[in-house]
């Protein structure tokens, strides 16, 4: 093979990856993030592959917090528990939502946000998300896919009790409408909401600095939302507990 001929494979290889990059980016472009409010309650459609935002409380609570995050994150695992601990005390009258921003650069994060999903299309999404976090330091540096892919489907066979199906777990790791579910997230944070670093929290649509005190800073901007709303601030009251059952 001539030095003409090699480098004219070059070229293409170079035309058809440069094509393969913008067919990529255009297909994302296709997406207008406009027509979503990121502060609100998300469903379905073609664009999230018909999986809708994740909702701990009631999905049209006057309050909502969203939380940007990456599963690989260590200050998202810390933030994980206090954000359990919040949906705990104030119940219904606030809704908690996750979106997956994996970040680039860590390698096992996108796997990690695939087999969130993945639990949460049999109804395990947040004990999944719990348990992955708890055990962030066992799958982080694991970069053997089969045996990653062992770790995560023992981690949803704890989460499922053994109820959950296994097999379909795994098998939906790789799945379209999930990869579609995960870019939509992350095109959500990157250009409506401008997320930059993770965790990222939002109340009703204020980006909340935790840099200040992540807590108290979070809670103290649910009482303000709350407030805002004119409904009681701080925990629930046992009263509030008996009227949501």
């Amino acid at each position: 093979m001539n030095k003409f001929t090699v480098g004219a494979i070059a070229v293409i290889l170079l035309a058809f990856g440069g094509l393969v990059v913008w067919s990529s980016l255009n297909s994302d472009n296709k997406i207008n993030y406009d027509n979503y409010n990121t502060k609100n309650v998300i469903v379905g459609d073609d664009n999230n592959g018909n999986i809708g935002d994740h909702v701990r409380g009631k999905e049209d609570s006057k309050v909502v917090v969203v939380e940007y995050a990456d599963l690989q994150c260590p200050g998202c695992a810390t933030m994980m528990p206090k954000i359990s601990k919040l949906h705990e005390q104030y119940g219904d009258r606030v809704a908690f939502i996750f979106r997956n921003f994996p970040i680039d650069g860590h390698q096992n994060a996108r796997a990690a946000s695939a087999a969130v999903e993945s639990a949460g299309l049999q109804g395990y999404f947040w004990p999944m998300l719990e348990t992955m976090y708890d055990n962030r330091n066992d799958w982080i540096n694991v970069f053997d896919t089969e045996k990653r892919t062992n770790i995560f489907a023992e981690y949803f066979e704890e989460v499922s009790k053994g109820k959950g199906d296994t097999a379909k777990f795994k098998s939906m790791l790789g799945d379209a409408n999930i990869q579609k579910k995960i870019d939509f997230d992350k095109g959500l944070g990157k250009k409506r909401d401008h997320v930059e670093a993770t965790p990222s929290i939002y109340v009703n649509g204020k980006n909340i600095d935790i840099a200040k005190g992540e807590d108290t800073v979070v809670e103290n901007a649910i009482n303000e939302a709350l407030g805002e709303a004119g409904l009681e601030k701080g925990p629930k009251t046992g009263t509030e507990e008996k009227e949501d059952k």
